[in-house]
């Protein structure tokens, strides 16, 4: 058995199960002379020594488990703070790339041919993500073809051949004249028969 067993085992309260005597030491089965009564030393002091050794014991443990605690409290503020910072750091970017998208849609409309064709260039900045130095080359091309005409009504119907009503019917009689009282006595004598 290795010495670390045979020491875990002999600590155990129960090794006498194991074949071990109680309290045995694992290089020759003594018992721990710390944890045995001396020659000199009444049960009553033997009782006392063994419950400050035992309460030291519990202060070490005590002093252990607060260092631990305070390792893991640490911890926990580290990565705390390193979540922080990457936040922080996200919303950096961010806001960096709010302030090149705007430098690059007001490059493009700063340009002399986003006043020619500002259609295109709205849509250059807004619609697309094309470098500002592309956005402008392609934008002054569109310029060189030069502003698009606005449509007016008057420019619509310049192209539209107008009739001209009437023109091909037979002149209206004068008014007063024979053929225009004919006229009206035939259409009175249609109405009053309800022809049309």
């Amino acid at each position: 058995m290795s010495s670390k067993i045979a020491k875990m085992v002999a600590s155990l309260s129960f090794a006498h199960l194991l074949g071990q005597p109680a309290g045995a030491k694992a290089d020759g089965g003594e018992e721990d002379d710390d944890k045995k009564q001396r020659t000199d030393e009444s049960d009553e002091d033997y009782a006392r020594r063994m419950e400050e050794e035992e309460e030291e014991e519990k202060k070490k443990e005590d002093a252990r488990k607060a260092e631990e605690e305070e390792k893991e409290e640490k911890k926990k503020e580290e990565e705390a703070k390193k979540a922080k910072k990457a936040e922080e750091d996200e919303d950096d970017k961010e806001k960096a790339a709010r302030v090149n998208e705007r430098a690059r849609c007001a490059s493009i409309f700063k340009c002399a041919a986003a006043a020619t064709r500002p259609d295109v260039a709205a849509h250059l900045a807004f619609n697309t993500s094309m470098p500002s130095a592309e956005a402008i080359g392609m934008l002054e091309t569109f310029a060189m073809g030069g502003a698009p005409q606005p449509s007016s009504l008057a420019s619509r119907m310049a192209s539209v051949k107008t009739p001209n009503v009437g023109a091909g019917a037979a002149a209206a009689p004068a008014a007063g004249s024979d053929a225009a009282v004919t006229a009206q006595i035939i259409a009175a004598g249609k109405a009053r028969r309800g022809e049309k």
